[in-house]
C-alpha cells in the first residue's frame, strides 16, 4: 500500500510539473505578505482609490543586509549604500506614518524606530488615508508610552484601544491602534473603525484578489520576491490620476491596475498588471501596452522615451476567473527611471484607458 501511494505521489508531482505557467494552476493563492495586510483591509470606498504597499525587510534580504538603526545603514560597504538608496523611496513605497525620512526625531518623539516597520500598506489619499504598519518587534510599550507623555488619550474602539489626539484630522498619527507587532495609524478615529471594526476585506473582490495573485506569484519573475506596489481601482485611475488623456491608443477599459517592483540580489523588474472579465479585452491591451511602454515618451521630462533598452514581455493569464494581463519588464543595470516618481507625478500615460 505505501508503495502503491509513493507512486501515485510521484505520477502527480510529474502531472503539475507539466502545466504550463501560463494557467490558472501555475499561480498560488492569495498568502503572500501583501495579501496578509490587505486581509485587514475593508473593501470601501477609501481603498478603491490606491493602495500603496513597501517592504523594507524583503528589501534588506534581497541586499543580503539587515538594518536596525541609521548607523546600521551608514556601517555598510558603500556598494550596499547605494543599492540601498536606489530602491529605497524610488522602486520601493514607505510612507510619512513611518517616519523614515527622520528616522531619528521619530524615534526619540513617537518610540517607533522606522527601521523596526517591515512592511506597510498605505490605504487611500490624504486626508483620507490611513497606514498599516507592520514588524516583528515595534516596541509597544515605548510607544504607549511616549503616546501618553504627548498627551494622547485612550479609548475602546470595538475590540481596539485606540490613542487619540485632540480632534480629529489633527495630523496623520492623530490616531493609533498599537501592538506590539502592528500600528494602524489615521488621521482620525473614524477612519480606523472600519478597520478595527471589519467588513468584507478588499481581497474579496475578484479584481483585486487575481491583481494581488498576480503581483505576489514567484512564477511571476521566477527567484525574485515582491518588494513594492501599488494597486488602483481602474477608474480612479483612469479620472483622477492620468486625467483626459487624448490618444487614439487607449487601453481598452480596467477594472483594477497595479505597478509592482520585484528584484533578487542583482536584478530589478517592474511588474505592471491590469484586470478584466473580459479575454478579448485582456489580449487586445496586452499587445497595446507592450507596444505603448516601448515607445513611452515621457511627459515631464522632454519627451524621453523612458524605457528604451528595457526587457518588455506582456502577456494573459486566467487567474481566479479574471483575466489578467501582466507585464514584466527588467530594469537596465543603469537607470534613473523610478515608478514611485512616475506614479507622483502622474507621468504614466502608458496606463491610460477608455471610459
Amino acid at each position: 500500500m505505501l508503495r502503491k501511494l509513493i507512486m501515485v505521489a510521484a505520477l502527480f508531482i510529474m502531472v503539475v510539473a507539466l502545466v504550463p505557467s501560463n494557467t490558472a494552476q501555475a499561480f498560488q493563492g492569495n498568502n503572500g505578505p501583501l495579501a496578509g495586510l490587505l486581509g485587514q483591509v475593508p473593501d470601501n470606498t477609501v481603498s478603491r482609490t490606491v493602495i500603496w504597499y513597501g517592504s523594507l525587510a524583503d528589501l534588506e534580504k534581497a541586499l543580503g543586509v539587515q538594518l536596525d538603526s541609521l548607523n546600521a545603514f551608514q556601517s555598510l560597504p558603500p556598494q550596499k549604500q547605494q543599492a540601498f538608496l536606489l530602491d529605497m523611496g524610488k522602486q520601493v513605497y514607505y510612507s510619512s506614518f513611518s517616519g523614515f525620512e527622520q528616522a531619528a526625531d521619530w524615534e526619540n518623539k513617537y518610540g517607533l524606530n522606522p527601521f523596526s516597520v517591515e512592511r506597510e500598506v498605505t490605504v487611500g489619499t490624504a486626508p483620507k488615508w490611513y497606514a498599516i504598519l507592520a514588524g516583528s518587534n515595534l516596541g509597544s510599550d515605548t510607544i504607549t508610552g511616549k503616546l501618553t507623555g504627548l498627551s494622547y488619550a485612550p479609548s475602546t474602539v470595538g475590540s481596539a484601544q485606540v490613542y487619540s489626539l485632540g480632534g480629529n484630522n489633527g495630523g496623520d498619527l492623530s490616531s493609533l491602534v498599537v501592538s506590539n507587532t502592528q500600528i494602524i495609524a489615521a488621521p482620525s478615529t473614524d477612519l480606523l473603525k472600519d478597520v478595527i471594526n471589519g467588513g468584507d476585506a478588499i481581497l474579496k473582490a475578484p479584481e483585486y484578489a487575481s491583481l494581488v495573485t498576480a503581483l505576489e506569484d514567484p512564477n511571476t519573475v521566477p527567484n525574485t520576491t515582491l518588494l513594492s506596489a501599488a494597486l488602483f481601482d481602474g477608474a480612479y485611475l483612469r479620472d483622477k490620476v492620468i486625467g483626459n488623456a487624448q490618444s487614439n491608443t487607449l487601453l481598452p477599459a480596467y477594472q483594477t491596475a497595479a505597478i509592482g517592483y520585484r528584484r533578487d540580489a542583482t536584478n530589478r523588474y517592474w511588474v505592471i498588471a491590469l484586470t478584466y472579465d473580459n479575454a478579448d479585452a485582456a489580449n487586445k491591451a496586452s499587445g497595446m501596452l507592450q507596444d505603448g511602454l516601448a515607445q513611452y515618451q515621457s511627459k515631464t521630462e522632454r519627451g524621453r522615451t523612458l524605457f528604451e533598452g528595457w526587457q518588455i514581455n506582456s502577456s494573459v493569464k486566467a487567474i481566479q476567473n479574471q483575466q489578467v494581463v501582466l507585464v514584466t519588464m527588467q530594469l537596465p543595470a543603469q537607470t534613473d527611471v523610478a515608478w514611485i516618481d512616475l506614479l507622483n507625478n502622474k507621468d504614466i500615460g502608458f496606463l491610460a484607458s477608455e471610459r
